[in-house]
Parts: structure tokens; sequence; C-alpha cells
């Protein structure tokens, strides 16, 4: 599985963290007149960037966020790879109490993989990727100094997939732990970062193998419409290396209520630009609509 989706597994998003803490609507009480009420905000997404917010899913509520991505790939070693793959995404969230949230990610794929140096036709590969579950925690509240920091633990397991990947992985688990922190700088530009590692946690693959930083900053353009501009980078080990791939991308997000959010974006590989060791470029974008509703009250 190229970097791409890596991104994708858990994946992203901080895009309107400046909506996310606009002023908050209040109502009138009807117990005590004019006694103003604190409605819940907007909804805040992990998607589209790749950088995951560090804001917990309300107590009770499912939330959905799902979405359609395309990249394009390409590893120039000796032995490369051409890889076009067609992605949807689904991220499940469920809010347990203030301050923790269950999750899990299903990721269908459709992938066509061509390896110039034979003459091999190009391999097909069409399933479900191995499902993701996991939690996020909030460690400490954001204050005048301080960012919100919320720890995320995903666990990923092949016997959990489907079609081509299931052999791809075969009785294999894999691990990902990041540290997200978010800080409003104004009433409408917003910053956050992640700091991740990943690895295996069979005999097949290493505890620590990999890893990420992402930076993102979000600006408020009023009207429910949110920008985003982020770079995040992937590392992993090979042998005693370690090699870095960075990306750029951007975009925007359109609340339509406050429970309903449509987001549009692209982003481009830089490795070609900035000298990166495995030598890969590529592109990829994408769109995607997020909502979420108060489970609890149906149960």
């Amino acid at each position: 599985m190229n970097k791409i989706s890596i991104m994708i597994l858990i994946t992203s998003s901080f895009w309107g963290m400046a909506q996310e803490r606009q002023d908050l609507d209040q109502i009138v009480d009807p117990a005590g007149p004019h006694t103003p009420v604190i409605l819940m905000p907007s909804i805040a997404t992990d998607r589209p960037d790749f950088t995951e917010s560090a804001q917990i899913t309300p107590i009770g509520w499912f939330q959905c966020e799902g979405g359609y991505q395309y990249s394009h790939a390409v590893e120039s070693l000796p032995g490369g790879s051409i890889t076009d793959r067609h992605q949807f995404e689904e991220v499940l969230r469920f809010g347990i109490n203030k301050r923790f949230e269950v999750r899990a990610v299903i990721n269908a794929n459709t992938e066509r993989i061509d390896i110039p140096s034979t003459w091999l036709d190009p391999m097909r590969r069409t399933g479900v990727s191995p499902v993701t579950f996991g939690f996020k925690y909030n460690l400490f509240e954001e204050s005048d100094r301080l960012p919100q920091i919320t720890w995320l633990s995903h666990i990923s397991t092949s016997w959990i997939s489907s079609g081509d990947y299931a052999n791809v992985y075969p009785e294999q688990i894999f691990h990902e732990q990041r540290l997200m922190l978010e800080k409003e700088l104004t009433s409408k530009l917003g910053i956050a970062s992640n700091l991740g590692i990943a690895g295996g946690m069979s005999e097949f693959n290493n505890f620590l193998d990999g890893g990420m930083f992402s930076l993102s900053l979000g600006y408020d353009l009023g009207n429910n419409l949110g920008v985003y501009a982020e770079y995040f980078a992937n590392w992993e080990v090979q042998g005693i290396q370690l090699f870095g791939t960075p990306y750029f991308d951007g975009g925007f997000t359109k609340l339509l209520s406050k429970d309903l959010q449509l987001d549009v974006y692209a982003g481009v590989n830089l490795g070609s630009y900035l000298g990166s060791k495995l030598n890969t470029s590529g592109f990829f974008f994408g769109t995607g609509v997020s909502y979420r509703l108060p489970l609890a009250a149906y149960l």
C-alpha cells in the first residue's frame, strides 16, 4: 500500500478549525426569560485533510464522514511502479463522554498497478483494506497559552478485509498512534498539527517502521465556507534507513447546516521538488460529505 493510502486510512480533518470555534449560537431559555442557553457548535470533522482534528465527537452523537479520492503515484526507483487508485472511504465516530470517542475506518479500493520494467500486464486489485478500529482521548482542553491536545490510537487487522486485500496482508495487525494539537490564533484563523508513529504487531512486521508529521492552517471565509492549506510527510524505515515523502494539499469546506458539511480538496507529492530519497511523485484529489445525528436519542 503506497504512502497516499496511509494518508487516507485514517484519514484527515482540520480543514475548518476556525469554523469549529466560531461563536456559539444562543437561544432564550423558556424556564427563565432572557437566560442564554449555549447550543452545540458546528460539526468538527477529521476530513478532508491529513491532520486529524483534536475535537471529540459530542456525547451520544454518531458522526459519519465519507468520500471519494483518486490518487496517482509513481515510484521511479529501479523496479518502480505506477499506481492509480480509486478509494471510497468511511470514518464512523461515536462520542462516549466529553473526552472519549470510539471510531472505525473502512476503505474500499480499486487499484491499477503497472510495473514498466516488466512485460507483465498491469495488476488490478479490488476490495476492502484492513478495517481500522480505534479511539480518541482528549488529554488537555485549549487554554489561552496551550493548544487542545488529544491522543489517537488505531488498530488495523487483515482478518477484517475482503477481496484482493485479504491476501495482500495475511494474518497481520497494524497500529498507529498520534498526538494531535489544535489552537485558535484569531476568531477566523486556527492551526493544528499531528505527530505519529506506526508499525506492525505480529511476527511478520516491525512494531515501529513508520510515522508522520503534519501542519495545517484553517481559515473561516464567512458564509459557512472554510479553506485550509496543509503540509504533511510520511516516514518509513527500510532496513536501517529512514525515508520521508512530503506532500502539500488544500481544499474548501461548506457547512449546509450545523450537522452537515461538504468538502473538496487536492494535493501533490513534493518528493521530486524537495529531493526525497524514495524519488516518488504523484497527486490526489477528492470530495466528501460529513454528517452527525443524536444516535443516543434512538437507543
